[in-house]
């Protein structure tokens, strides 16, 4: 089980890693660069336990880190990898998906 962007979810047996779960939160891109200006706004459009599609007024290519900070936790930050930009699997050329670089934080098991 999982807690991320304030949904909780489990994986189950789905066609991809993990299920998709559409959200719309804010989120601050960090881009991992020598320019301390490459922050960007954006918003996720779905979350799994493994990464994000997040809609944002940036390009960004394949193979590129970032950090993804939420609005209402900006002290964690979620490291990701940039897996594809643009059109492939999305409503347009400002989404790109993200895919985490290590685990969501996790919900305490009851």
């Amino acid at each position: 089980m999982y807690t991320l962007f304030g949904m909780t979810g489990e994986s189950f047996g789905v066609p991809r890693r993990s299920e998709r779960k559409p959200v719309r939160k804010a989120v601050v891109l960090v881009i991992e660069s020598e320019d301390p200006e490459a922050r960007f706004e954006g918003t996720t459009v779905d979350v799994s336990e493994h990464g994000a599609r997040v809609q944002a007024d940036t390009v960004l290519t394949p193979g590129q880190t970032l950090s993804l900070l939420q609005d209402e936790d900006p002290a964690h930050a979620l490291h990701c990898t940039v897996v594809w930009a643009g059109d492939i699997g999305s409503d347009g050329s400002d989404h790109m998906g993200l895919e985490f670089l290590e685990h969501p934080p996790t919900a305490p098991e009851n």
